[in-house]
């Protein structure tokens, strides 16, 4: 098949496939094409019609389509072909002149956790096309909301080593699971809002003791805001040398990201915490409109001093501005949320909140144990209480 655009498409082995079984009648190239079919729908097909979404996947996850917009001539015509040579077809009449079973028996058998619900409507969309234009403004619709690429399908995504990596099984916390914390959830959600509309937006900082909902509340930002476009990048401390090169590369795509740091501190001698600042504030060219930082820690101060710092041992002359930087990291964050551990009363409600999400009755002795648990184990937190509910419905 000869595209101008879409050279995935036309070297695809399944689509090769169809094409010779729709031209020749072949019966080798039904079997090839039907065992890729099959192997898609169970991994990752939602649509009854595999055939036409497996298609509308291969185009826009297709990476070279990031440099073709809608007023191309040249991919628009090649939708019309690929139209004319795969969503036209009745493979069902072909199947049955050939005596094999219809294309239409090979359903969808999973949902597949990696695509956000938005994304995976889109696509439904535009599979179920009945003309070229209709799938051509489809797919233009599709892409100018999700992106185009391999990478559009998920709404998280890693960075590791150089590179960005799509995470499946995302977390689906939201914040209706998150029990408290109304204020920083509205500050958070407020804030998000604002980046995804376009309009002024600040990095934030989520501050607090281990397990009491940090991580969660940036997670459920993801899964709120998702279907809007908004994906979710982690970033290990480890990794934060290369921050600007994962920068860089995401302000040129199409939909807006969070790069994630998660528990985040620096040792007083751990100088790559100067990367994270300039990416901050402090790079000569404006911030990408497309991307903001969340980052969670333990501790106020991100950077630890030492005595010394504080004494002078070192006999720096400019001691406090050796304070000033370390304490200043933190400063470069537009939103500081302070995140504490729950009291009995909010520690229980989470707990009620989890067993009812169970279907589990929270009766006085269940909370009594509840109570317990925490103190013999990790204290007061939404993650204790999470673990104490694991640990229930594991011995019932």
């Amino acid at each position: 098949m000869n595209l101008y655009c879409l050279n995935k498409f036309g070297n695809d082995e399944i689509i090769a496939s169809l094409r010779a079984f729709a031209k020749e009648e072949s019966l080798p190239d039904y079997y090839t094409a039907a065992r890729g079919l099959l192997k898609f729908s169970a991994e990752r097909a939602y649509s009854a019609n595999t055939v036409a979404e497996y298609a509308v996947r291969l185009i826009v996850e297709d990476e070279t389509l990031i440099s073709y917009d809608g007023g191309s001539p040249f991919f628009k015509s090649d939708i019309e072909k690929i139209y004319k040579l795969i969503f036209s077809v009745d493979w069902d009449a072909l199947c049955k002149k050939c005596g094999v079973l219809p294309i239409s028996h090979i359903s969808p058998k999973t949902r597949p956790e990696e695509s956000a619900g938005g994304y995976v409507a889109s696509i439904m969309q535009a599979a179920a096309s009945t003309s070229a234009e209709a799938l051509f403004s489809r797919i233009c619709e599709h892409c100018k909301k999700y992106g185009a690429g391999s990478l559009s399908a998920y709404s998280a995504l890693k960075w590791e080593d150089g590179k960005l990596i799509g995470v499946t099984g995302a977390d689906k916390i939201t914040f209706d699971d998150l029990t408290g914390l109304d204020e920083q959830k509205k500050i958070l959600i407020e804030n998000t809002r604002a980046f995804m509309l376009g309009k002024p937006s600040n990095n934030v900082l989520l501050v607090g003791s281990s397990g009491t909902g940090k991580s969660s509340c940036v997670k459920a930002c993801m899964n709120m805001f998702g279907d809007d476009g908004l994906r979710l990048v982690e970033i290990a401390k480890t990794d934060l040398p290369s921050l600007p090169k994962a920068m860089n590369i995401l302000k040129n795509k199409t939909m807006k990201y969070i790069i994630f740091i998660d528990d985040l501190s620096f040792e007083h001698d751990d100088i790559s915490y100067k990367q994270l600042k300039v990416a901050l504030d402090g790079q000569i060219e404006k911030r990408a409109d497309n991307i903001l930082i969340y980052a969670t820690s333990n501790r106020r101060n991100l950077v630890r001093e030492t005595s010394a710092d504080r004494s002078g041992a070192y006999e720096d002359i400019h001691q406090n501005d050796t304070v000033n930087e370390k304490v200043s990291l933190s400063r470069r964050f537009g939103i500081n949320l302070y995140f504490m551990s729950p009291n009995q009363t909010e520690y229980i409600k989470i707990v009620e909140n989890l067993l009812k999400a169970e279907g589990i009755e929270a009766t006085d002795e269940i909370l009594a144990r509840a109570r317990s648990w925490a103190i013999n184990y990790n204290g007061r937190s939404g993650r204790t209480a999470r673990q104490f509910v694991d640990d229930l419905l594991g011995h019932m």
